[in-house]
């Protein structure tokens, strides 16, 4: 029988908080770098380069530190990507006026947020039961996408009314903040070391990826590339059919994400976690479609609360599978391979789509996007072997 644990644990509290604080830093330099890569002087292409150099490091670092989570341990490997997190972001408050040194920087987060993030949620997954993983996932999800809704207002303010100096500092801060609950986590995992002299003695796929979950993965890929294009051009979607208050699009949709936590868990009453991802799949295609043809603002707003619902069922009970398919020394592998393929979803889908949206248009583009995510749906039939 599996080990009931209680689901609101001192260790699950401080994970939270520390995920919250380092949260808060990494949305601020999402929304502020690129306005302050431009008021110093720089192109878009300098903030596409930026962003560019962010995901390329990112991969590279998913696969050659992702087994370190395991044979390491998960709190060396928080206090690391802490530490080099909080290092990135002094980097970006000494090198502020400097557009070679920000684009540095932008890539140097790629390294330290590529240790940094797939860590918490593997802990996680350490100090949670089965029974109430789903839940624990949900409330994490919260805990990582709340900054979202408030840090691009809060952010810009103290960027603009304190200056850029002040704000990296404030960003070190908070990212010093996520340091100090890190160092109060109570480490519950022990590497072990037959993983690790394994590791040492020969290389293989599965020693940076975790082989068994490749098709939960392919089911993430795709959505995630048919929602990319939502990321990138929904706003311009509906600011070229003058609609206005298209900057309500995001807040809505992370507020829609946090509700959707909130009572997600709840659904296993009715359907399995299959029938869930399924369902998930199904509603989030549906949002992207009709982000084709909306004509106002309370279609699209419709439209994106609609993709929030389905993404976060489709995407906490997909992790909820995949870190229960796996065993306890491979979940730090699991979780940065199902990064890395939303890393590469991200990556294609904007590529992809970019191309599409110029040689058609949005409609095109959204319908394109929304059948796309619904390829997903007969990879989810696939049976796993669960390890």
């Amino acid at each position: 029988m599996a080990e009931k644990r209680s689901l609101w644990s001192k260790n699950f509290i401080i994970i939270n908080l520390c995920v919250m604080f380092a949260s808060f830093t990494n949305f601020c330099f999402i929304y502020i770098l690129p306005v302050h890569m431009l008021r110093i002087g720089g192109t878009n292409s300098q903030v596409g380069a930026m962003g560019a150099g962010l995901t390329i490091v990112g991969l590279i670092t998913r696969l050659t530190i992702a087994p370190k989570i395991d044979t390491w341990g998960r709190k060396p490997m928080l206090l690391l990507g802490g530490a080099l997190f909080a290092l990135n972001a002094f980097g970006y408050y000494m090198l502020r006026d400097s557009i070679p040194g920000i684009i540095v920087m932008r890539c140097f987060s790629g390294f330290s947020q590529g240790i940094l993030f797939p860590v918490p949620p593997t802990i996680v997954s350490d100090i949670s039961s089965e029974d109430n993983l789903v839940d624990a996932l949900g409330y994490f999800g919260i805990a990582s996408s709340l900054p979202a809704i408030f840090s691009p207002v809060l952010g810009l303010f103290l960027y603009e009314n304190v200056g850029s100096a002040a704000f990296f500092v404030i960003t070190l801060g908070t990212s010093v903040v996520s340091i100090a609950f890190g160092l109060l986590y109570k480490d519950v995992y022990v590497p072990q070391k037959k993983a690790k002299a394994a590791t040492k003695i020969k290389f293989s796929l599965n020693s940076v990826l975790e082989v068994s979950i490749l098709i939960p993965c392919l089911v993430s890929f795709l959505a995630i590339f048919g929602f990319s294009p939502v990321n990138n051009f929904a706003i311009l979607c509906g600011e070229s059919r003058g609609i206005a208050a298209m900057s309500l699009f995001f807040t809505v949709h992370n507020i829609a994400i946090i509700v959707t936590r909130l009572f997600a868990g709840k659904l296993r009453r009715f359907m399995n976690s299959k029938a869930i991802i399924v369902t998930g799949l199904l509603i989030i295609g549906a949002g992207t479609i009709l982000v084709a043809f909306a004509e106002n603002t309370v279609m699209m707003m419709i439209a994106s609360a609609i993709m929030a619902i389905g993404g976060t069922l489709y995407s906490q009970y997909l992790q909820a599978d995949i870190l229960l398919s796996v065993p306890n020394e491979r979940r730090g592998v699991a979780n940065s391979t199902l990064m890395l393929a939303q890393d590469l979803g991200t990556g294609a889908g904007a590529a992809t789509f970019g191309v599409v949206s110029e040689a058609f248009n949005y409609t095109v583009t959204f319908i394109a996007a929304g059948i796309v995510t619904w390829l997903a749906i007969p990879f989810n039939f696939i049976k796993r072997v669960k390890r």
